[in-house]
């Protein structure tokens, strides 16, 4: 007999978007499409684009026109812009931030 596979609480929690809450009164549903992870996987290897691009671009794709606005009128440090891409990322590998972070310091301590 063939074997049933019930998936339906699953594809339902994998389809929930996972959101950024950038202040008390913004919060910003992240796209974690196929086509915005190829997206945005295109424009973080983009050799062309310099950091500030390549940031600016991600966090169109990932939140939205709005978002981005928004984002970059808080005139926020780098290290700002770094934790929202470090959520992005996170939420694109199905991880929390802190086993984000837990990774990125395993790779640098093996540098």
């Amino acid at each position: 007999m063939a074997k049933s596979y019930d998936i339906v609480n699953r594809m339902n929690s994998i389809r929930e978007k996972s959101v950024v809450r950038v202040d008390d009164t913004h919060e910003y549903k992240i796209n974690t499409s196929k086509s915005a992870v190829l997206f945005i996987r295109a424009i973080s290897e983009d050799k062309d684009k310099d950091e500030y691009d390549m940031i600016d671009g991600v966090v169109k794709v990932a939140l939205g026109d709005e978002a981005a606005e928004y984002i970059d009128s808080l005139n926020l440090p780098v290290e700002g812009y770094a934790l929202i891409l470090n959520v992005i990322f996170a939420a694109i590998d199905g991880i929390t931030l802190e086993e984000l972070e837990e990774k990125e310091q395993e790779k640098a301590e093996k540098k």
